[in-house]
């Protein structure tokens, strides 16, 4: 009715219902992963280019994907927004 079939959940997962009407009523999804830290600048002092940082990053991913790998409305994952150079 509106030509919508696709929506970018920027820039943080959406709640669990949301999922559950994209399925249902076939939306495609680019889930994204909480990963954002453009407010702080880019370059090699982004927290984002910092090893210490690195496990937090993959856990917020995989977390992600392991919530919501089985809804059929979501077509690919983003990594996260103007994460820096990280």
């Amino acid at each position: 009715q509106l030509n919508v079939n696709a929506v970018r959940t920027s820039h943080y997962p959406q709640q669990p219902l949301w999922y559950q009407l994209c399925d249902e009523y076939g939306i495609y999804l680019v889930d994204e992963a909480n990963l954002e830290s453009h407010g702080l600048g880019f370059g090699p002092d982004n927290v984002s280019n910092f090893p210490e940082w690195q496990a937090a990053h993959l856990d917020r991913v995989k977390r992600l994907i392991e919530r919501d790998k089985n809804h059929p409305s979501v077509i690919f994952w983003s990594l996260g927004n103007e994460a820096s150079n990280g």
